[in-house]
């Protein structure tokens, strides 16, 4: 199925550090003239078959498989993709996957074009065979819908007459002369009306914006409340910290505090620097592909800080205060769950508000922060007092604990 003019792709058997890598190179439109797809309604699709694998499930998972594919094999596994459209030898480079791109993208072109002739034909056969379907439909209704008014018309006829001629003439009367006066008597007992005051035109205030049912999805996820006694139940709420983006942006900001100095984030796809003598960030990241990075857990050495001397040139993009963008980073990786390096039973007190003319303001937010800054509670306790679900006030948690809103 064609997504903006681009033939969609799904990945299939691919290892979870290789899927997420895949999909940040087809999120940062890397992959000229695909857009990544659920496998399941993709034009084509990009198979892994690694020699850890099953060999008999490689072949099932490429022999199944009616659609053009390219696959990624080692030596071992080569002779199984003996029926893929385009073979890749790992180790997977960028330019071996885009010269794998343009050769499918040179076939589905031209499947398209031979086939235009024949879906226009089927669509004109399926046209009138609609227009057919619906006629039979409509004339077996006004058969039935004529014999039921047949059938019951001397019924209606004879409860018509009854309901016309069920109060004799005087009882009509009597009954709308005293409606009539039950009417002045409700008149009569009203307060004047005040005299109506010249309108004013209301100053216009300016309004944060409210999230999206979709960006609430993304910032708290959809995790139901969980008994934390439980220890089964406990560790859905909990999730680990190791190789995400969030705590190496944390270290970013405090060294550069410390030293004075700019530092960059390398291993992402794109600028990243803090600079902290204006305490803002400097991204050269899409948005969505930055909330695609805050899910993806990188690999040992793959991330890492560098300092940055004054006189270096800086390459161009946004400026993001750096509040806002650890507070969004946090929201996005947390989801509802709490960190590993966090406790949702340990009292806590806020120290200041957070400032909601600038963060974005998850569900209950404003109700959270009042009763956790009146007294000490625990992130467990906030949920209870206020009866909200467990994962909104998560939420707030890891993001105002990001930006140091909390005591000591």
């Amino acid at each position: 199925m064609s997504v903006g003019g681009k033939h969609s792709i799904g990945i299939v058997g691919f290892a979870a550090n290789e899927a997420a890598m895949l999909e940040i190179f087809f999120k940062g439109n890397k992959g000229e003239g695909f857009a990544l797809s659920d496998s399941s309604q993709a034009d084509a699709l990009i198979v892994g078959c690694s020699e850890k694998e099953d060999h008999s499930q490689i072949e099932k998972l490429l022999g199944d498989q009616k659609l053009p594919v390219i696959a990624v094999v080692d030596q071992s596994t080569e002779h199984l993709a003996s029926n893929a459209s385009v073979t890749i030898r790992r180790p997977l480079t960028l330019g071996a996957l885009q010269d794998a791109l343009a050769k499918l993208r040179g076939r589905l072109d031209s499947a398209s074009v031979a086939s235009g002739v024949a879906v226009a034909v089927s669509e004109q056969e399926k046209a009138r065979e609609e227009v057919f379907a619906e006629w039979q439909a409509r004339k077996q209704r006004s058969s039935e819908a004529l014999s039921a008014w047949k059938g019951d018309s001397a019924q209606r006829e004879g409860e018509a007459l009854r309901s016309r001629f069920s109060l004799e003439r005087n009882e009509l009367n009597s009954l709308i002369l005293e409606a009539q006066h039950e009417l002045q008597k409700q008149q009569a007992s009203r307060p004047p009306k005040p005299a109506p005051e010249p309108f004013v035109e209301p100053e216009e205030k300016i309004q944060t914006p409210k999230l999206s049912a979709e960006m609430i999805q993304q910032c708290c996820g959809s995790l139901p409340d969980v008994n934390l006694d439980s220890p089964h139940e406990r560790r859905r709420a909990y999730f680990s910290l190791d190789g995400l983006l969030l705590p190496w942006v944390q270290r970013c900001v405090r060294q550069g505090d410390e030293t004075g100095n700019v530092q960059q984030v390398l291993g992402v796809p794109g600028a990243f620097f803090y600079l902290p003598a204006e305490k803002v960030f400097l991204v050269g990241i899409d948005a969505d592909l930055l909330l695609q990075l805050t899910r993806t857990r990188f690999g040992f050495d793959e991330i890492s800080l560098q300092e940055r001397s004054a006189e270096a040139e800086l390459p161009q993009g946004r400026k993001v205060a750096a509040d806002e963008l650890l507070w969004q980073l946090a929201l996005f990786t947390s989801r509802g769950r709490v960190p590993d390096t966090l406790s949702a039973e340990q009292p806590k007190l806020l120290d200041e508000m957070p400032d909601f003319e600038r963060l974005l303001e998850t569900p209950h937010a404003r109700s959270i922060a009042e009763l956790w800054q009146s007294q000490r509670l625990s992130a467990q306790n906030i949920a209870s007092m206020l009866g909200v679900p467990q994962r909104f006030v998560f939420s707030f948690f890891v993001a105002a604990d990001a930006i140091g809103l909390f005591c000591p």
